[in-house]
């Protein structure tokens, strides 16, 4: 097993970030071997990416050893909690450090800008869910709002809603207004391609298939 706290490099951590916006959610993910994350993403002002993931990327990174799927694991204690260490927000862990707590859901929205045109949306997810208080983490991404029993917590970005209905299971209400692309986020709205590898030499393959290395 990896020890988490050797990852240490918070431009390791912004590499695999980059390498993600370049590469797509879907391509970045089968690139390093890693399933989709259920529960705990890493979030920034305008996306959220895969954390046991970029975890493994910046690992990778900073050691140039890379780690399987299997060698780590992704939330409390583990890939989540040191990405969180390390400075990065992670939707899903309870981190109460420099955070702004408000009783109402319109008191914490007067710090926090949704467009209009996803407000309705909003509104609605709300009607239909009680909290007990919202707040707003020391990186400003989100609302979460925290219920009056059990875990299943929302995080109210600007552009979706995500929000636990089970043990690791989790849900995403995209908004009118969104930068959301392919189940992930990104820290840019370029338009998303598919990227292909070569099996032999791991580089990536251009529009022909054909790769130029082997």
């Amino acid at each position: 097993m990896v020890a988490y706290a050797e990852l240490t490099d918070v431009a390791a951590v912004e590499r695999a970030l980059e390498e993600f916006d370049r590469l797509g959610r879907h391509a970045f993910l089968q690139k390093y071997g890693y399933g989709e994350a259920r529960e705990y993403f890493l979030v920034t002002e305008s996306g959220r990416y895969d954390s046991k993931a970029i975890f493994a990327a910046a690992y990778e990174y900073q050691h140039g050893i890379a780690v399987s799927n299997d060698e780590i694991h992704g939330g409390r204690g583990a890939a989540a909690s040191r990405l969180a260490d390390l400075g990065f927000d992670i939707e899903g862990l309870d981190d109460s450090q420099n955070r702004r707590t408000f009783a109402t859901f319109d008191e914490a929205l007067a710090e926090f800008r949704i467009p209009l045109e996803n407000m309705s949306a909003v509104r609605d997810f709300l009607s239909q869910h009680r909290y007990r208080e919202f707040y707003i983490p020391r990186s400003r991404t989100y609302i979460a709002g925290v219920p009056y029993e059990g875990d299943q917590k929302a995080f109210f970005h600007s552009g979706y809603i995500w929000h636990r209905v089970g043990k690791g299971v989790g849900q995403t209400i995209e908004l009118p207004v969104n930068r959301l692309r392919d189940g992930g986020g990104s820290r840019n709205s370029k338009a998303e391609a598919r990227v292909s590898f070569c099996p032999d030499c791991s580089m990536q393959l251009p529009a022909s298939g054909a790769c130029a290395y082997c």
